[in-house]
């Protein structure tokens, strides 16, 4: 397949919100690959500083009402915190397809009558993709992302 479009970026700690891409389709395509990838998932064991647990506990208390000892916090801290980033792809403004899997790599495949899961099989890909990156979640500053799209 040949690349067709490919973008990278950096989102912050605390995004939230929607980024799309429009590419304009020089010709008609059999396949199509949307491919999307970031970084900096999850938090590692070294990264979870004594500033990150009291920052934590004290969300809680704040949100929620609850008192976290300093072990549970670190436990939501590398067991449930998590960036959470989905993409989403329509075709002339017809939906095609949306992963929410949680991954930090993943393909959005389209083949004549097959497709990725969660994908829509298109026989002909012509006109106007947009992909939406769906971010929920960004835990870390300095997240980077990359968005490349292939045809043939």
């Amino acid at each position: 397949m040949n690349d067709l479009y490919h973008v990278e970026g950096i989102l912050n700690r605390g995004f939230v919100g929607q980024i799309t891409y429009m590419v304009c389709l020089e010709k008609t395509y059999s396949k199509l690959d949307i491919h999307f990838s970031f970084d900096k998932r999850t938090y590692s064991e070294e990264e979870v500083t004594p500033e990150l647990i009291r920052e934590v506990t004290e969300t809680i208390r704040e949100n929620y009402g609850l008192e976290y000892s300093e072990q549970r916090a670190k436990d939501v801290i590398l067991g449930e915190m998590k960036t959470e980033i989905h993409t989403l792809a329509t075709l002339n403004d017809e939906f095609i397809g949306c992963i929410h899997k949680q991954l930090d790599d993943r393909h959005m495949l389209y083949d004549g009558d097959t497709a990725s899961d969660g994908c829509i099989p298109q026989e002909k890909i012509d006109g106007v993709l947009k992909v939406t990156v769906l971010v929920f979640n960004v835990i870390k500053d300095n997240t980077r992302y990359s968005l490349t799209v292939s045809g043939e």
